[in-house]
């Protein structure tokens, strides 16, 4: 595992894309994102401080696809797993790739596919302050404690936990890793709004589903959505 690191770069996952002979976790890090992007193309700002960081993952032989819509999932809880044990806090997983703490956003992923591998950005709030307009949905570390971290450190727990996790994966052990996430599921028993799909809905939310599907119970019936599908908001 090799790291890289940039004061400033558009995108990680731009940049690291653009990179010949990257091996597989090699990691890209920047202290600043200009152009930094969410799902959905949404934009990523963030204040110094934040730890802003790609690599990649090569795509396995014998894993269709479909199974690989999974990876968001994985690269979630661990990213929840790595920050537990950089900071034990009351972490919850936001379907389908968020990490929550005290009901604020603590990090986002962004997953894209380049040929064989995926591509894996990730932002995690660590020692920056949150800006005024996005102080009310998102937080960081040391807002929570108060405390300076390395965040290289906190990078490479984060990756060498994904490492764990993704081989289980590629190993059959999906139903093991789903029961974990399924703990820590934030949307369980929330009221939610389902746009995207011609009306918008509300319903509560349930469990996430072996296919990594999201159920929803609206009225008396009980549906499941791919996160294609839909926009939530709580």
């Amino acid at each position: 595992m090799k790291i890289f690191k940039y004061e400033e770069l558009d995108s990680t996952n731009k940049f690291i894309k653009s990179l010949d002979n990257l091996q597989e976790y090699d990691i890209v890090i920047a202290k600043k994102q200009t152009a930094g992007r969410g799902r959905r193309g949404n934009p990523w700002t963030t204040e110094l401080g934040a730890g802003l960081f790609s690599f990649l993952v090569e795509e396995k032989e014998g894993i269709s696809i479909e199974e690989y819509t999974k990876l968001p999932l994985i690269i979630g809880y661990s990213v929840l797993k790595g920050l537990k044990k950089i900071e034990n806090l009351d972490y919850k997983f936001k379907w389908t790739n968020d990490v929550y703490v005290q009901d604020k956003k603590i990090s986002g992923i962004l997953v894209e596919k380049m040929e064989n591998k995926f591509v894996i950005g990730i932002g995690i709030n660590i020692n920056n302050k949150m800006h005024s307009s996005v102080e009310n949905i998102g937080i960081s570390l040391r807002e929570i404690t108060e405390k300076e971290y390395s965040i290289d450190e906190v990078v490479i727990e984060v990756v060498e936990e994904f490492k764990k996790n993704y081989d289980k994966f590629i190993n059959g052990k999906w139903e093991e890793i789903l029961l974990e996430i399924n703990k820590l599921n934030y949307l369980f028993g929330k009221r939610i709004k389902i746009s995207g799909i011609g009306e918008i809905q509300e319903g509560i939310a349930g469990d996430i589903l072996e296919d990594g599907r999201l159920e929803v119970y609206i009225g008396d019936i009980k549906k499941a959505f791919n996160i294609g599908e839909i926009h939530i908001a709580k």
